[in-house]
C-alpha cells in the first residue's frame, strides 16, 4: 500500500481502529512523549494524534511505526521479502530465456527509482510570512534535555561536487524561532556533505521536511550505499515514482506531500553547543559543538500535522524500525557474506552494541572472517561486539545464544579485542569520542584444524519419532 501523505496513513489507521485521538490539552514538555511511552509500555502500541498541544494550533502525532503490523502497512510487504526482491535486481541468470524474463522484471521493479520533480508544491501549501518555529508542537522528552528537539525530520542535502542527494534523519534542537542545532554525527551522509562545504568555505543549502508519507520517513533512516538516494529507495520499495517539488530558496528537491518544509542555510564555519539529549542508549548524549541551521523560509500544507517520536531508553518504535531494517537488509548481507544464515542486531544492546550471527562453518577461522567482513560493511562498522554461533543456534533465542556463548568458548582462545577502530557516536564507554575498540566472540565449536584436540561431546536431544509419538498421544495421557 502506498500512502499519499501522512494524513492518508492516519486516516487508514483510524478505519482500522489503530489510531487514537486525544482532544484534551497536552503539554509538549515531558507529558506528550510520556503518554506515547506509556501506551507502548502497556502493550497497546497505539498511534496517537494530539489535537490540542499547549502553545500550538498544530496537532502532533506519535507512534506511527509502533508495531509490526503498521510497519508492514508502510512497506507493503514483509521486510525480508522486500530485501529478497531488491537482491534479485543484482543477481544475473545464466541462461538467455531467464535473462530476458529477468530484464522485463527489472524494468518493472526499477520503474519507481527516478523521482518525478515538479516546479513547486502547488496550491495545497502556503508560504509563511516569516520563520516562527515556536508555532510547532516540538517536544521535550526527558527532564535533562537541553530544550525541545525535532526527532522525526527528513533532512535533505546535496554533495557540492557530484550533486548527489542525501536524505537523512538528524535531530534538531530548537534554539529560537529561526535557528536549530543540526546534529550531524561524523559518520553520516549529511555530515560528509557538511565537511565538503567546510573545505570549500561555502554555505550549505538544507531542506528539512517535518511530516511526509511514512515510507519516505522510514527511507530517511535506511542504511543505503553511496549513490542510491533515499527518495529513489522509497520508489524502489513502493514501485511508484516519488513526486518531489523544487525548493524555492534552495536548489534542493523534497516530497510534494510534505506537511511542513524548512528551507535554509548551514554556515560550515559556525557551530553552537548542542545537547544534552536523552538518547537511544538510555543515557543523555553530552553537550557537543554542532552546526547551526538558519531557517530562511517555511512552507506549510493547509492544516499540517507535526510528527514526533520518542528517543530514549528502549523499548519504543525505534525498535520496530531497527528490526525492519535488519530483516530487509539481511538478504543483501547474506549475498555479500554467503556463509551467514541469520543475524540478530540485539535491541537490548541498542542494535549497534551487540550483533549475533549464525554461520555454516566449514573451515578454521571462518568465524573471525565473518566478523571482519561485517565490521567493513556499511553501518555494521559500528557493531561493538559480534558473536558468531553455529548453524544449530537460533540467534533470536536468547537462551540458546547464552548457552552457546557459555559452553562453546574458551575465553583466551575465542574472545579477542580489536583496538583503534571506529565507534558509534553514541558509544559513551569508548576511551575517545568516535574512536575505541571492538570485541569478537567466536562461539562456534572448534575442531582439530583450530588446535582443539579433545573430543567434542554430542548435544542431547530426544529422537523425532519420540517427539511425534508424544504429540499424537498427548490427550491419551490425560494430562
Amino acid at each position: 500500500m502506498v500512502f499519499a501523505d501522512l494524513g492518508d496513513y492516519l486516516d487508514t489507521l483510524r478505519t482500522k481502529s489503530m489510531l487514537r485521538d486525544v482532544n484534551v490539552s497536552v503539554d509538549p514538555d515531558l507529558e506528550l512523549t510520556h503518554i506515547l511511552s506509556e501506551e507502548l509500555r502497556v502493550g497497546k502500541k497505539m498511534t496517537i494524534l494530539f489535537n490540542k498541544v499547549r502553545g500550538s494550533d498544530i496537532p502532533a502525532v506519535g507512534n506511527i511505526f509502533s508495531d509490526w503490523e503498521r510497519m508492514k502497512m508502510v512497506l507493503g510487504d514483509e521486510p525480508e521479502n522486500i530485501g529478497n526482491r531488491l537482491l534479485g535486481l543484482v543477481q544475473v541468470p545464466s541462461d538467455t530465456d531467464s535473462l530476458i524474463s529477468k530484464g522485463l522484471q527489472m524494468m518493472k521493479e526499477l520503474g519507481g527509482i527516478k523521482p518525478k520533480v515538479s516546479s513547486s508544491l502547488g496550491s495545497s501549501h502556503t508560504i509563511m510570512e516569516k520563520p516562527e518555529l515556536s508555532r510547532y508542537p516540538v517536544c521535550k522528552t526527558w527532564p535533562g534535555d537541553a530544550g525541545r528537539f525535532i526527532t522525526l525530520p527528513v533532512v535533505v542535502s546535496r554533495d557540492p561536487e557530484t550533486g548527489h542527494r542525501n536524505v537523512g534523519m538528524y535531530r534538531l534542537q530548537v534554539f529560537d524561532d529561526e535557528t536549530l542545532g543540526m546534529h550531524w554525527q561524523i559518520h553520516k551522509g549529511g555530515a560528509e556533505h557538511y565537511h565538503d562545504y567546510l573545505e570549500k568555505k561555502k554555505p550549505m543549502e538544507v531542506a528539512v521536511v517535518l511530516g511526509t508519507d511514512p515510507l519516505t520517513i522510514f527511507s530517511a533512516v535506511a542504511p543505503l550505499p553511496n549513490g542510491l538516494d533515499e527518495f529513489s529507495f522509497a520508489g524502489l520499495v513502493s514501485r511508484k515514482k516519488m513526486e518531489l517539488a523544487q525548493g524555492q530558496t534552495v536548489d534542493l528537491q523534497y516530497p510534494r506531500n510534505a506537511e511542513i518544509v524548512l528551507e535554509g542555510i548551514v554556515d560550515p564555519t559556525e557551530t553552537r553547543l548542542e545537547g544534552p539529549f536523552g538518547d537511544h542508549t538510555g543515557y543523555y548524549s553530552l553537550e557537543e559543538q554542532f552546526p547551526v541551521f538558519h531557517v530562511k523560509r517555511v512552507i506549510e500544507k493547509k492544516n499540517p500535522i507535526y510528527p514526533t517520536s520518542i528517543v530514549g531508553k528502549l523499548w519504543h518504535e525505534d525498535v520496530i524500525i531497527g528490526k525492519a531494517i535488519e530483516r530487509m537488509f539481511l538478504p543483501i548481507i547474506r549475498f555479500q557474506v554467503p556463509e551467514i544464515i541469520d543475524m540478530n542486531t540485539m535491541e537490548e544492546a541498542v542494535f549497534h552494541n551487540m550483533v549475533v550471527v549464525s554461520i555454516r562453518k566449514r573451515y578454521p577461522g571462518q568465524a573471525k572472517k565473518v566478523m571482519f567482513a561485517l565490521w567493513g560493511l556499511g553501518q555494521l562498522m559500528f557493531s561493538k561486539i559480534i558473536v558468531v554461533v553455529d548453524s544449530d543456534i537460533d540467534v533470536h533465542d536468547r537462551k540458546q545464544v547464552i548457552w552457546a556463548m557459555s559452553t562453546r568458548i574458551d575465553p583466551q582462545r575465542d574472545v579477542f579485542i580489536v583496538p583503534g577502530t571506529v565507534t558509534d557516536s553514541l558509544d559513551h564507554a569508548s576511551q575517545q569520542f568516535n574512536y575505541g575498540s571492538k570485541m569478537g566472540i567466536d562461539a562456534t565449536r572448534k575442531g582439530q584444524a583450530e588446535g582443539f584436540t579433545r573430543n567434542w561431546p554430542e548435544v542431547m536431544d530426544v529422537p523425532e519419532e519420540i517427539k511425534d509419538t508424544v504429540r499424537k498421544r498427548w490427550r491419551e495421557y490425560g494430562l
